[in-house]
Formats: structure tokens, sequence, C-alpha cells
């Protein structure tokens, strides 16, 4: 039998297009966390092909890639006979790209119609922890930094995901309850709302059982995003709140009661992040990094991953030393 083997490994991104890499280590692992080969400075795209040690002086090798511009990732264990070929999905780090936005009036119809009409009515918007925006339409291409960059982001993410999903009793698109946008973050936006909104959160927690089998399930307190409301908003009952497992990743519906200038007004707080189950649906072994704060860049690849062909408003470009 021949002493050696061919791994071809073809990197490529969530929309499924081969990956930009200027600088990888790939190495060659066995079960006992030592190296059995490894390649410095390798770029992509590929396909890029490792002379590795064969079976049976080698078995169940594990090719890890550890990328410059993409989290590191690794393939399946294989036993190193012959010639093998593996595609592993890369995961772009969040610091190393950077959005590059459509002009608002740009953005694509009829896919940002409904975007457009309610970004023309949020006349009095702000960033969390950040500057007073006040009309979103004439803020929003000047958003600048990094702060409002995400927060942009985010608010395009969740426009694409409240625009594809629906709710679960009438089949409505989560985003027509939406009226005004008030605040946005990095991972979050707040807004005013039709007051149906408030009932079908609230059924649904009411019938949890009946919903959760849909991928409803709630947490034990939503006090803590009462921070989360702006401070004009005199919150005037309980929170409630919801989330539900997408593949793009877990929405969550927070709903208040309030008051602003004596009008009753129903709130919004509009998040998402990631959940366990993404990983399975990439497909290959990611190596699963998230500590904290959701990254926009992230949902950005769940995102992607569902759904390549999805219209967001804005690329990504990595950046350059």
């Amino acid at each position: 039998m021949p002493d050696t083997a061919k791994f071809t490994l073809d990197l490529t991104t969530v929309e499924g297009t081969p990956a930009q890499e200027p600088d990888c280590f790939v190495s060659f692992m066995r079960t006992d966390g030592s190296t059995a080969a490894q390649a410095r400075s390798v770029a992509f795209p590929g396909p890029r092909t490792f002379i590795v040690p064969a079976f049976p002086q080698e078995k169940n090798l594990i090719c890890l890639i550890k990328p410059s511009l993409y989290q590191v990732v690794q393939s399946g264990f294989f036993n190193p006979t012959g010639e093998i070929r593996q595609s592993v999905t890369a995961i772009r780090l969040a610091d190393k790209w950077t959005p590059e936005f459509l002009p608002l009036e740009q953005l694509p119809t009829p896919r940002f119609t409904p975007f457009l009409d309610i970004v023309d009515k949020s006349t009095t918007v702000d960033v969390k922890h950040g500057r007073d925006l006040g009309n979103l339409a004439d803020a929003f291409d000047e958003l600048g930094g990094n702060q409002e960059r995400l927060a942009k982001m985010a608010l395009l993410n969740l426009y694409a995901v409240l625009s594809d999903e629906k709710d679960p009793i009438g089949a409505t698109s989560w985003f027509k309850f939406v009226q005004q946008f008030v605040r946005i973050d990095q991972e979050r936006f707040v807004a005013e709302t039709d007051p149906e909104l408030f009932t079908i959160v609230k059924t649904i927690l009411d019938n949890l059982s009946a919903f959760s089998g849909r991928g409803f399930f709630t947490e034990l307190s939503a006090a803590q995003h009462l921070e989360n409301f702006p401070e004009r908003y005199k919150i005037t009952a309980d929170l409630i709140t919801v989330k539900v497992r997408y593949e793009q990743g877990n929405l969550q519906l927070t709903m208040a009661q309030a008051s602003s200038g004596g009008k009753a007004v129903t709130l919004l707080d509009c998040d998402m992040d990631e959940h366990s189950n993404l990983i399975e649906h990439l497909g290959d072994l990611f190596i699963h990094p998230f500590t904290g704060g959701t990254s926009p860049v992230d949902m950005h690849e769940y995102i992607k991953h569902h759904d390549p062909e999805v219209e967001l408003g804005y690329d990504l470009a990595a950046e350059t030393e």
C-alpha cells in the first residue's frame, strides 16, 4: 500500500462561493491531539491538496483549518486512504469584515418597499448609548463609526428575517406590524407597533405548549429588556417576551405597553442571536466562538447560509492591513 494519501480541501463561504483567504494554517490532527502533517500560508480559493501519511500508519485524522479572515473550522474524522476531498464552510470573523451599504434610495424594490415606508415614518430615532438621529431617512446614509455601522447592519438583518418569517396565528409577515423605528443598536431595534402584535405574542405565551413544537419558547423574566426602551416612554404594564428558533437564529419579540405624550403606544424590542442547532445546519464542525453580545456579522452568516440569495442591503468586504 502507498505510504501517503492525498487530501483535497475546498473552503467555501456561507453563500456557497469560494472563500477568499490569503493566509491559512492547515493541520492534520490525530485523536490524541498530536500533529500528523501541517501547512502554513495556504491561500484560497482552492482546491488545495495536501499529502498526509496513509492508513494504516495513520487513521482517524481530522483537518483543522485556521484562516486569517474566517473562524476556525475542522473537517470530520477520516481514514487517509487514496484520495479524499472535503469541502468546509468558512464563517467570517466579525472583526475582519466591513459592511458596504447600498444608499437608502438604491435599496431594491419591491423587497425593501415596506422598509422604506417605515424609515420615512421614523422621525424620532436614537442609537442605544449613542446619539440622537432624529429623522432616520435623513440619517441613514450618514451613519458612521463602528457603533452606528453595526446598528445599521442589525436593522437590515432583522428586517430580512421579519419580512421572510410569519406569525403563527395569522400567517402575517412579522414586519407588517411595525409602525416606526425609535431606537437601533448592534443587536436590536425598538419600534412602535400595531397593538395586534402584543395580542399575538400574549396568545403564544398563554398557549406555549401548543406553540413549542414550532420553535417558540420564553425566558424567566423580560425585565432585563426595560433598559432597551427610550426614556421618553413610560412603561405601563409588565413586559412580555417570546423567542422562536428560526434557521437564521433565535428571534426574540419583547413587547411593552407604554404611554408617550399622553398617547398609549405598543412597543417592540426585537433582537436576534444564535442557537446551538445552527451549528448542525452548517454541516461542518464549526468551532463555536460566541461570547457576549452577538455581532451582526455573525447573524449575516446565518441568514445567508439559510438563503444565499437574500438581499440584505449591504455586502461584507475583508479588511486589509
